[in-house]
């Protein structure tokens, strides 16, 4: 499965799943960018520009500096794919790649009458659950119509994520 897995990423068979060359020519220092929206071409090429910075020799040894551009990275895709309709989480990805990779998913739903609440996933193989949090939130503007609305906002962590 993990070698399926890897040919679907390097043949860009996964939606939002992307592939940058890493530190060395070897398919372990590959880097695996997963986002919960499509990028466009002119976002892809200022994600290729920053991993290419892994490769930077100052940046040998020095895992302060990798971290603080990985979480540029992080902070990039995030405000790229956050927005009144769609929210940015790990969880999320963790959760879609499992579903689309057949995993065994079991579904447990704390909802109350108004369908808010939470829906907690057990992967299988993961040790710890996905929690999906429901409820109401962005006062929207729908510009096409110029109505407002209230948005159902979706919020994806993990169970023990600390808030």
């Amino acid at each position: 499965m993990e070698n399926k897995l890897y040919e679907d990423i390097v043949d860009g068979k996964i939606r939002n799943v992307y592939r940058f060359w890493g530190t060395c020519d070897a398919s372990e220092c590959d880097i695996i960018i997963v986002t919960p929206v499509g990028l466009d071409e002119s976002q892809l090429k200022i994600v290729k520009e920053l991993t290419g910075l892994y490769r930077f020799k100052g940046y040998d040894g020095d895992e302060e500096e990798r971290e603080e551009l990985t979480l540029t990275i992080h902070n990039l895709i995030k405000a790229w794919s956050s927005g009144c309709l769609k929210m940015s989480s790990p969880a999320e990805a963790i959760y879609a790649l499992a579903k689309n990779y057949g995993l065994e998913i079991e579904e447990e739903e704390r909802l109350d009458r108004w369908y808010a609440g939470q829906v907690f996933y057990s992967v299988e193989g993961l040790d710890v659950r996905i929690m999906k949090d429901i409820g109401y939130c962005n006062d929207c503007v729908d510009f096409d119509t110029n109505n407002n609305f209230i948005e159902k906002c979706k919020s994806w962590h993990f169970e023990d994520d600390e808030d």
